[in-house]
């Protein structure tokens, strides 16, 4: 029998959308930060000795990117300083070190997708955090790692624009979103399957990106949120959406422009499915979800 999988972030939308998606004969052992605080290097290779395992997904981070700016320790304690643990305790030990990065790795100015080899060139705390953690993985643990950078995170678990749009909508007929800000929505649910096909890949490249298919601003993403949120039941009335440029809403950290990922090198593994199908099906999700709490 092959060693459990270990997936750390157990509270986070892509260790829940795993645990969902968890394929048959696969076993994985989840920890959230109350079991495994990855920032102590003590904590994780006492976990390591106590749990054999082949394989870790580094499915933690910190994501709060406003807060970022004001609290820079904390996001770089969580997203460079815990991946060199990982990264030199994974070498050590030989196991395989999944992780995950983000679109905001990159400044925006670049009018075509990005790809796994274009430059990154962060422009707030947190993208600069993620920036570090990539570097410490290939740095540290070069050749059984790889990072998978996704952007825009959305599912039917935790906290995501979409769940947070549906719940302003609920509270509001009219609001307003920015529509300067390009980029690729990524189900959860869709990168948790790509994940698990890269535990079976022999041979893993050093990054891989992974997005639903298409580019959309975040006006667009929230219009498309609000006609199937009624389609669905989820909203009970219409919703007026006016768009706004990002100067006109506070925020204190600078986001880019552009950031959609080109995610075709990961193709050969799995093929990813429209921004919109993939929405309609969280939705759907939202939808039955909320039946069966009214039931």
């Amino acid at each position: 029998m092959c060693n459990p999988i270990l997936v750390i972030g157990q509270q986070g939308q892509v260790a829940q959308a795993l645990k969902a998606t968890l394929p048959s004969g696969v076993t994985a052992r989840f920890f959230g930060r109350q079991q495994l605080d990855i920032t102590h290097a003590d904590q994780l290779e006492n976990i390591l000795t106590q749990h054999k395992v082949n394989t870790i997904i580094n499915a933690s981070g910190y994501t709060a990117v406003d807060l970022a700016e004001s609290e820079p320790e904390k996001a770089f304690d969580l997203n460079a300083t815990a991946v060199e643990h990982l990264a030199t305790l994974c070498a050590k030990q030989n196991i395989r070190l999944i992780h995950l990065s983000s679109d905001y790795v990159f400044d925006g100015t670049q009018q075509a997708s990005y790809g796994v080899d274009d430059h990154p060139n962060p422009l707030n705390v947190y993208g600069k955090s993620k920036l570090a953690g990539e570097h410490a993985l290939t740095q540290l643990q070069p050749q059984n790692s790889t990072l998978i950078r996704s952007a825009w995170l959305y599912s039917p678990f935790g906290n995501n624009f979409v769940k947070t749009m549906l719940r302003v909508m609920r509270q509001q007929t009219t609001l307003s979103v920015i529509k300067d800000q390009v980029g690729s929505p990524t189900s959860a649910i869709e990168l948790a399957h790509f994940i698990w096909r890269l535990t079976q890949v022999d041979l893993l490249a050093p990054c891989y990106h992974w997005s639903d298919l298409g580019a959309v601003s975040w006006y667009e993403f929230a219009q498309q949120i609000a006609e199937s949120g009624q389609r669905n039941g989820l909203l009970n009335h219409p919703v007026t959406i006016k768009p706004i440029l990002s100067r006109e809403y506070s925020s204190q950290a600078v986001r880019p422009a552009f950031s959609a990922l080109n995610s075709q090198a990961s193709w050969s593994i799995a093929q990813p499915k429209p921004w919109q199908e993939n929405l309609e099906t969280v939705m759907q999700a939202l939808k039955h979800a909320k039946s069966s709490d009214s039931g």
